[in-house]
């Protein structure tokens, strides 16, 4: 189980969307991606469930939106802002058991990869070859 908080989730996916790889090491980022993907969705569930818990609504019972972002209710936005921050910084699991054979490579691939990186890229690729490493260590 790759160990991963939720708030880095969507930049490891990002980093992976953009990784040049060769074929083998991208069909392994293809299906790690999928996963990543399912737990991003679970994670917006999960944030779009303490917005119907905090969110204002409009007279219809709507959540009322504004360009992409919801209202709180001003009396219980510390209480949504606490949630939400906890929410992120959850561990979540990600079940690799059908590509732990395949880790390697991708793992390889990464660390001799002539791509130059700085900021948040190079913080996602330690992030990954860190989880990645412990996985096949550990199977």
């Amino acid at each position: 189980m790759l160990k991963i908080k939720n708030y880095q989730l969507v930049d490891l996916l990002e980093f992976l969307e953009k990784a040049e790889l060769k074929p083998r090491a991208s069909r392994v980022r293809t299906k790690l991606n999928k996963l990543l993907y399912a737990k991003i969705q679970d994670l917006q569930g999960d944030e779009m469930a303490l917005l119907e818990k905090f969110g204002k609504r409009d007279d219809s019972g709507a959540l009322i939106e504004d360009s992409g972002t919801y209202t709180l209710i001003e009396e219980t936005a510390a209480e949504y802002h606490q949630e939400k921050g906890a929410l992120l910084d959850e561990t979540t699991s990600i079940n690799v058991d059908e590509l732990r054979d395949k880790l390697a490579v991708l793992i390889e691939e990464l660390e001799n990869s002539d791509v130059k990186l700085s900021g948040k890229d190079a913080e996602s690729l330690d992030l990954l070859l860190d989880a990645l490493e412990t996985e096949v260590k550990n199977s």
